[in-house]
C-alpha cells in the first residue's frame, strides 16, 4: 500500500465557481491574477516563488480560500510541514484541507495524528478513497512504528540489563582484586614490620656487643702493668686469714735478719783479707 499524493485546488482567471464551500466571487480579479501567477510558479516546480505570490494574494484577500489552500501546498513542497499545517488549518470546513493535514503528519512520521486528520476528512467527505487510502496506509505504519519500538525497547532493556549485569560483574571483579590486594599489602606490611623489628634487635644487639667490647677494652687497659707489660695481680684472689699474714711476715723477718747477718759476715771476711800482713 502506497500513500496518495496531497490534493491541489487552482482556479483559473474569473472563475465563479464554488470551491470546497467557499465562494471564489469573493476574490477580485488582481487576486486571481495574482494566484494565477502563483499556480504558473507551482506547476514549474518553483514553489518558494509560488509561495511569494500566495502571499501576496492573501494580502490582498486574507479570506481567499485557493491562495490559503495552494499556499499550504507550496510549502508542503519545500517540506515546512509545520507552515503548511498551520495555513491548512485556516480551513477548518476543507476535508481536502484536513487530507493534506494527515499528508503532513504522514512525512514527518507522526501517524497517530496523521490518522485523526484522515478520519476528520471522511466525516466532511465520506466516499473519498484516497482518504480512506491513505487512512489505512497510516495506520500500517503506526502498528509498524509500535512494533519497532516495542522490539526496540525490548533490545534497549536487554541493553541496559547486559550493561548492569556486566557492571555488576566487573564491580565484583573489582573488589576482589580489591581484596586480594589488601590482603598482599597486609602481609607484605607484616612481612616489613618483622624486618623492622628483627633490625631493631640486631641494631640493639650490635649496640650490646659494642659496649661489652670497649667495656673490655677499657678493663684490659686498666689492668694491663705499664712497666713490663705484665697483668698485676688479680684483685680476686683469696684473702689470708691474720694468722697466715703474721706467719708470713715473720718468715719474711727471719730471713731479712738472716740476709743481714750473711751480708754482715762478708764484710767482716773481706775486711781480714783487706787486712796488710805484719813484717816482723
Amino acid at each position: 500500500m502506497v500513500m496518495k499524493t496531497f490534493k491541489t485546488a487552482f482556479v483559473l482567471l474569473c472563475c465563479a465557481a464554488t470551491f470546497n464551500g467557499y465562494s471564489q466571487q469573493t476574490d477580485n480579479i488582481a487576486v486571481q491574477k495574482i494566484v494565477e501567477q502563483g499556480n504558473k510558479n507551482y506547476n514549474d516546480s518553483v514553489y518558494s516563488s509560488a509561495e511569494i505570490f500566495y502571499k501576496d494574494a492573501l494580502d490582498e484577500n486574507s479570506r481567499s480560500a485557493i491562495a490559503r489552500f495552494n499556499l499550504g501546498n507550496s510549502l508542503f513542497r519545500q517540506n515546512k510541514l509545520e507552515d503548511a499545517i498551520e495555513s491548512y488549518r485556516q480551513l477548518p470546513k476543507d476535508p481536502d484541507a484536513n487530507y493534506n493535514i494527515g499528508n503532513s503528519h504522514l512525512k514527518q512520521e507522526d501517524y497517530e495524528k496523521a490518522i485523526e486528520s484522515y478520519k476528520e476528512s471522511l466525516r466532511k467527505n465520506p466516499s473519498d478513497m484516497e482518504a480512506k487510502s491513505n487512512l489505512a496506509y497510516a495506520k500500517k505504519k503506526l502498528q509498524q512504528q509500535q512494533n519497532q519500538n516495542k522490539d526496540n525497547k525490548d533490545n534497549q532493556d536487554k541493553d541496559n540489563k547486559d550493561k548492569q549485569d556486566q557492571n555488576k560483574q566487573d564491580q565484583q571483579d573489582k573488589d576482589q582484586q580489591d581484596k586480594e590486594d589488601q590482603k598482599d599489602k597486609d602481609q607484605q606490611d607484616k612481612e616489613d614490620q618483622k624486618d623492622k623489628e628483627d633490625q631493631k634487635d640486631k641494631d640493639k644487639q650490635d649496640k650490646e656487643d659494642k659496649q661489652d667490647k670497649d667495656g673490655q677494652d677499657k678493663e684490659d687497659d686498666k689492668n694491663q702493668d705499664p712497666k713490663n707489660g705484665q697483668n698485676p695481680k688479680q684483685n680476686n684472689q683469696p684473702k689470708m686469714s691474720k694468722d697466715e699474714a703474721e706467719y708470713i711476715l715473720n718468715s719474711v723477718e727471719a730471713n731479712e735478719k738472716k740476709t743481714q747477718e750473711k751480708v754482715q759476715q762478708l764484710k767482716v771476711e773481706k775486711a781480714k783479707k783487706n787486712q796488710p800482713e805484719k813484717n816482723w
